[in-house]
């Protein structure tokens, strides 16, 4: 059977019973419709025993969380430490391996079923995300804009020199909203990576870029695309772009697929009209042969060698081997993916358009000031002829002096209350805040684009599942 054959498949499935309802009366396998095995598939969850597991876990959940989040080792000990606990089928629940890891699933399922908020479960396991630094720095998207200096008039006192601090400074427009910021580019990136031993290479090159870097322990957890998408994706309200760095092994080979997957099952809930795009970036089979990598043994326990080797052909390459034999090749990369996503030119075009916009903003305002300057010049020039008469005779003719600025006060003041009332309707057309530009994509070169319907993004899964590279398939 051919993904053609599911073509008219519009909408998503959700849930066991939709795909056996895709299936029944019909040559299709289940495993035809999903990116990842049926028992891992969240879009295919729901079978009655995930559920038993997953009403477990709600149960365990209700009874010993207390607080809005939790972290599922605590949950383990809080439930090994009751009098007689069991796990869903009634047998008891013990502290051992196997039975964490059931405890795991169930969680998984609770999840998937929308029996507990994914949010609400922690996740230890893996480092928090690199944010970059710049994400303190603005808060808000800045527009364009100008204010003029409050105006600061004053006449003199009978002092020794009555002229020397005779200046009346007419206000002038400054522009702002102009400023540059990494966080003002079009797209959020992110890269992640299964391991944290590259942290040295890689946060240098994420920082220079406003990059997140987000690593793991494996596979990354359902936690952490929820993160992805409830706490940076929505917060960013940009068009994201993942990079994903892997071992090149059978678990390296499926992990940009199943961290896709979770962002493709969850982002309906949270964030439906979200713009997210995935590629693996390292390592690949065209790395491995072009940068001469040694390949090692893969375990005869690991059920995906068969499957790997017949697509990638035998051994796998550890990433530490590409910084070993080719020191910053990673770095470049990584460099070369997002900064293809940067628009190099927006700093400068910022600045150009500052000095546009202040000489715009001085040009109205020097027209449209120019009778209240003349009239202050007036007064200046009136009030310095009054200050050179009267400095000869400053002691005895101070009242004289000041009577004869009185009039004078009254004037400034009115020009003042005038000039200021102008100031609050003052509108210069200023020009607009120029934006980054939007990168020209190549469609095909993406493992996951959130704007595919489900059946084109699951042809694409089953391209990188069969070894062919994005730009080979008809997508």
């Amino acid at each position: 059977m051919t993904l053609d054959d599911v073509s008219q498949i519009a909408e998503a499935p959700r849930g066991h019973a939709a795909f056996k309802a895709l299936t029944e009366g019909r040559k299709r396998r289940l495993a035809d419709l999903v990116a990842l095995s049926p028992k891992r598939d969240p879009f295919c969850a729901g079978t009655p025993g995930q559920v038993k597991l997953a009403e477990w876990f709600h149960g365990i959940w209700q009874q010993y969380v207390t607080s809005a989040k939790a972290h599922l080792r605590r949950i383990h000990y809080l439930l090994v430490s009751q009098a007689d606990p069991r796990k869903a089928d009634g047998m008891p629940y013990l502290n051992t391996e196997a039975h964490w890891q059931i405890l795991q699933e169930a969680s998984t399922y609770a999840r998937y079923l929308g029996l507990v908020d994914p949010r609400a479960i922690e996740d230890h396991r893996n480092p928090e995300p690199h944010l970059p630094f710049l994400w303190e720095q603005v808060e808000d998207e800045p527009r364009s804009g100008w204010d003029l200096e409050e105006i600061q008039w004053t006449l003199p006192t009978i002092t020794t020199d009555l002229a020397a601090d005779l200046e009346f400074l007419f206000p002038e427009p400054r522009v702002t909203g102009y400023d540059y910021s990494l966080i003002h580019q079009v797209y959020h990136l992110e890269v992640w990576i299964e391991k944290s031993t590259m942290n040295d290479v890689l946060l240098p090159v994420v920082r220079r870029s406003g990059a997140v870097l987000v690593t793991s322990v494996g596979f990354q957890s359902v936690t952490s695309a929820v993160q992805l998408i409830t706490q940076r994706v929505k917060r960013d309200g940009k068009p994201t772009r993942l990079f994903y760095i892997s071992d090149f092994d059978p678990a390296g080979d499926r992990m940009p697929v199943a961290l896709a997957r979770q962002i493709e099952y969850w982002l309906k809930e949270f964030a439906p009209d979200a713009d997210i795009k995935l590629q693996t970036l390292a390592l690949t089979r065209d790395q491995v042969q072009h940068y001469q990598l040694p390949r090692v043994p893969i375990k005869e326990t690991d059920m995906r060698k068969a499957s790997f080797e017949d697509r990638y052909g035998e051994g796998a390459v550890e990433l530490d081997a590409l910084e070993a034999l080719h020191p910053g090749v990673l770095a470049e990369l990584v460099q070369e993916a997002l900064a293809s996503y940067i628009d190099d030119t927006l700093e400068e075009q910022l600045a150009e358009t500052a000095d546009d916009a202040q000489a715009a903003a001085a040009a109205r305002w020097l027209t449209e000031a120019q009778s209240w300057r003349d009239e202050l010049a007036t007064i200046q020039a009136e009030v310095e002829a009054i200050c050179a008469r009267f400095a000869p005779q400053l002691e005895q003719l101070a009242d004289a002096f000041e009577q004869e600025l009185a009039p004078h006060w009254t004037a400034l003041r009115a020009l003042q209350r005038t000039v200021t009332r102008a100031m609050r309707t003052f509108q210069p057309d200023l020009p607009e805040r120029p934006q980054a530009a939007e990168v020209s994509e190549e469609e095909t070169t993406w493992l996951y684009n959130s704007a595919r319907s489900y059946m084109e993004q699951l042809r694409a899964y089953k391209a990188h599942s069969n070894g062919v590279h994005p730009e080979e398939t008809d997508e």
